[in-house]
C-alpha cells in the first residue's frame, strides 16, 4: 500500500513539474518572440490568397500554436517586459497582429480567439472605421469595424487595439504611407505625422477610453525620422512589416520600434507554415 501511495505521489508531482515548466515565466536575458500578421479572413477561397486566408486556416494556426504550448501575448507585454526589470514573459510567447480594422476580423476572428482563450492585436484605420454610418449593413469583404465593435473587443480583454494611422494608409502625391517625402522639410513632416497620428490617439481615448502605445506603419513604409515623432507623441513600440524572428533584452528600447512581423498568406497548412517562423519548433 505504501509502495502504491509512493508512485502515485511522484507521478502527480512529474505532471505538476511539466504543467508548471509549460506555463513558467521567461527568465532569459534574451526574448525570442515571433508576431504573425493578417488582415483579412473571408469564407470565400476564391478571394484567398496573400493577404486574405480563411476562418479554418485561421483557427488551424491558433489551434497548432496552443498545441505547441504557445502563449499568445500583446505588444504591451513586450513593452512592459523591456522597460520594467522585474516584469516577465511567459516562455514561448507569440503575437496574433491583424492589421486595417476590416469588420471581418470582429465577424470570424473574434469568436475563434474568444473559442482558444488567446488573444490578438487589432491595428485600425481610423478614418475607415469613422465613415460607417449608424445602422448600414456590414460587408466582411469591404467593410470596417464600428466603434461599438471596437469597444465590445476592448472590453474583452482578449483584443489589444493600436494605431494604424487616421488616414495614411493610402500611397498618393510622392507619399507612401507615412514616410517622409524625399526633400520634404522636417518641420513639415512632424506637423503631418503628428497630425494624423494624434487625430487616431484622440479618437480612440474619447470612443473606447484608450491611448494607444504602438503605431503600425501603413505598408511598413518609415523614415529614420519617424522613430523620434513617434515618441514625442507618446508610442513605445512600433510594428514593421520586415520579416523576421524579434530578439527582446531588457532595457532594448530601440528594438521595439523595429518590431519584425510573418506575413500569413493562404494556402500553406500551419505546420509548413510556422517552420523556421517559431524558434521553437
Amino acid at each position: 500500500m505504501k509502495k502504491y501511495l509512493f508512485k502515485t505521489l511522484i507521478f502527480f508531482m512529474a505532471v505538476l513539474i511539466i504543467t508548471n515548466n509549460s506555463y513558467s515565466e521567461s527568465n532569459d536575458d534574451q526574448v525570442a518572440l515571433s508576431i504573425i500578421m493578417y488582415h483579412c479572413i473571408l469564407k470565400d477561397s476564391e478571394r484567398t490568397g496573400k493577404f486574405v486566408i480563411t476562418p479554418a486556416q485561421f483557427e488551424d494556426d491558433v489551434k497548432y500554436l496552443k498545441d505547441n504550448n504557445y502563449n499568445f501575448i500583446t505588444v504591451t507585454d513586450v513593452i512592459n517586459y523591456v522597460n520594467n526589470n522585474k516584469a516577465k514573459l511567459p516562455k514561448k510567447p507569440i503575437i496574433i497582429s491583424f492589421d486595417d480594422g476590416y469588420y471581418n476580423n470582429f465577424l470570424y476572428t473574434y469568436p475563434i480567439i474568444k473559442k482558444y482563450d488567446a488573444s490578438f492585436v487589432l491595428s485600425i484605420i481610423g478614418k475607415y472605421t469613422d465613415i460607417n454610418k449608424e445602422g448600414e449593413k456590414l460587408s466582411p469583404y469591404y467593410s470596417h469595424v464600428t466603434w461599438d465593435q471596437l469597444k465590445e473587443m476592448n472590453q474583452s480583454g482578449c483584443v489589444e487595439l493600436q494605431n494604424h494611422s487616421y488616414d495614411l494608409h493610402k500611397n498618393t502625391k510622392g507619399r507612401k504611407g507615412s514616410l517622409k517625402k524625399k526633400n520634404e522639410d522636417l518641420n513639415e513632416y512632424r506637423e503631418f505625422l503628428e497630425g494624423d497620428l494624434n487625430k487616431l490617439q484622440e479618437l480612440m481615448e474619447e470612443k473606447l477610453n484608450i491611448r494607444p502605445n504602438t503605431f503600425t506603419y501603413p505598408f511598413g513604409s518609415r523614415s529614420e525620422e519617424s522613430i523620434q515623432i513617434l515618441k514625442d507623441i507618446g508610442f513605445d513600440a512600433a510594428l514593421t512589416c520586415r520579416e523576421g524572428i524579434n530578439y527582446i533584452k531588457k532595457g532594448d528600447t530601440d528594438t521595439l520600434f523595429h518590431l519584425k512581423r510573418f506575413n500569413r498568406p493562404y494556402g500553406v497548412s500551419s505546420q509548413e507554415y510556422f517552420k523556421g517562423k517559431l524558434e521553437n519548433i
